[in-house]
């Protein structure tokens, strides 16, 4: 297989490799996935749905939107996240199919 060179420094690669590292944990990838099966979410429901202390659900999820993989809108005393990055969901897609 030939194409184009990666360039490691490309600021591309960087954010890219940024948004893999994040998902190489197993409590983002069920958070990734809950999200996009049913859509946006408080940090209460995260939690609930995934049995997770909600400290936990709110470390992860702070990370991921500070890496731009969710968004997050505040209404009143709530924080809903949604998915905010696309990629996220095709590297989700790549895991489901068991391929690489």
């Amino acid at each position: 297989m030939s194409g184009v060179p990666v360039e490691s420094e490309s600021p591309h690669v960087k954010e890219t490799a940024r948004m893999l590292r994040c998902l190489g944990h197993p409590v983002r990838l069920c958070i990734l996935d809950l999200l996009e099966r049913r859509g946006e979410l408080t940090v209460g429901e995260i939690h609930d749905a995934l049995d997770l202390e909600q400290a936990a659900a709110s470390q992860h999820l702070n990370l991921m939107r500070d890496r731009g993989i969710l968004a997050r809108r505040k209404e009143g005393v709530n924080a809903y996240y949604r998915i905010g990055d696309d990629r996220a969901l095709k590297v989700l897609a790549c895991i489901r199919s068991g391929q690489p």
